[in-house]
């Protein structure tokens, strides 16, 4: 009985999804980034591109060549994550604090109202 696979293509717009959606939210909740968007938009989506790439094959390989589901599951879970970590954390703040500390100081003022 032969095993169905998802293509590749299916597993990088799986991953690219969440922070297309996250980049774009930021670019409306915060949108005073200046100049440094020019720069900050090309290379998150080139890191994050890269990095959904290698492990996107790596989860291809592991689904093609192995049984390893629960470690694959793991992977892109671990993969989203990165992704959004990486888009958070190359966003630009052109006149205020980094867009990381603005957000957990957000997310302190709503848990003590």
């Amino acid at each position: 009985m032969e095993r169905k696979f998802k293509s590749h293509f299916f597993y990088i717009v799986l991953l690219s999804v969440p922070f297309v959606v996250l980049e774009i939210l930021l670019l409306l909740v915060y949108p005073n980034t200046g100049l440094g968007r020019i720069i900050s938009l090309p290379m998150t989506f080139l890191v994050n591109g890269m990095i959904i790439l290698i492990l996107s094959s790596l989860v291809y390989y592991l689904l093609r060549y192995t049984r390893f589901r629960v470690v694959v599951r793991v992977i892109l879970g671990l993969t989203i994550c990165l992704t959004l970590i990486v888009t958070v954390w190359l966003y630009p703040q052109d006149s205020s604090k980094h867009i990381s500390k603005t957000i957990v100081e957000d997310i302190k003022s709503l848990w003590s109202k």
